[in-house]
């Protein structure tokens, strides 16, 4: 469940993003790896301590507030089994978001544009909100890991899906999204599978989470097939903004629609 946003958010400026696609450098070092620490308290009034990382209930599991939104129940469950790289159950049987009026399809419908300029990606304020794919792909994992946020406040949940069709950007090719501290996975499938899952465009990919006691989806977009997350191998904030379709700074996305 979204919850309101505070009258001001905490969010530091950093130097302004390059007009075009930044410059290619080895010198940076990996963000999948080690991204840079976001702003502090994107939600003041959504934070909340989390002692260790559960796997949330997804589905029949959520619970519903009042207005009937989903919301992600504190109950640990299992870890998912590996699909073996079949389907995933028809798509009219798994949540899905609705198209943004550019095509691609909302990550965290009711999330906030947060961050900062300059960041290896773009920040989406929301305390434990559905995660979506953007557009249809394939999973190169969903799992635990590659990140350095693991800390005990931190959900250290991410996926990385390739794009079927890449997305053009000023002369490059956008080939895949990572999504960063969620705290709960739709699908579980580790890096190096031997067959991968299908993904549906708007199809449910996890619950957000928590990184640096801020609540928020991390949202990268990844250029050209290289995944190594280097300096000029990912969009910035504001860049990713753009791709989205031109959302502001502290603009809301949509919500989902009514059943």
């Amino acid at each position: 469940m979204y919850r309101p946003l505070a009258a001001a958010l905490l969010l530091p400026t950093l130097l302004a993003a390059p007009a075009c696609g930044p410059v290619r450098s080895a010198a940076r070092p990996p963000t999948e790896q080690g991204e840079p620490a976001p702003p502090p308290a994107l939600l003041a009034e959504a934070r909340s301590p989390v002692a260790d990382t559960p796997r949330l209930a997804l589905g029949p599991a959520a619970a519903e507030d009042a207005s009937g939104d989903a919301v992600a129940t504190n109950e640990a469950t299992a870890p998912l089994p590996l699909d073996e790289g079949k389907a995933p159950p028809p798509t009219h049987d798994v949540p899905r978001s609705s198209p943004l009026p550019n095509g691609l399809y909302n990550p965290m419908p009711g999330g906030v544009m947060a961050g900062y300029r300059g960041d290896t990606g773009l920040d989406i304020a929301g305390n434990r909100q559905p995660v979506y794919a953007i557009a249809a792909g394939t999973l190169d994992y969903s799992e635990p890991g590659h990140t350095l946020w693991t800390g005990p406040g931190d959900t250290a949940n991410t996926v990385r899906l390739r794009l079927d069709e890449p997305i053009p950007y000023r002369g490059r090719r956008i080939t895949h999204v990572w999504y960063a501290h969620l705290s709960a996975l739709q699908h579980h499938q580790p890096e190096g599978a031997a067959e991968r899952i299908r993904i549906a465009a708007g199809e449910q990919l996890g619950i957000s989470g928590v990184a640096n006691g801020s609540p928020h989806l991390h949202l990268g977009l990844l250029l050209d097939d290289d995944v190594t997350q280097y300096w000029g191998t990912y969009l910035l904030e504001d860049q990713v903004r753009e791709v989205l379709g031109g959302y502001r700074h502290r603009q809301r996305l949509p919500g989902m629609p009514a059943p």
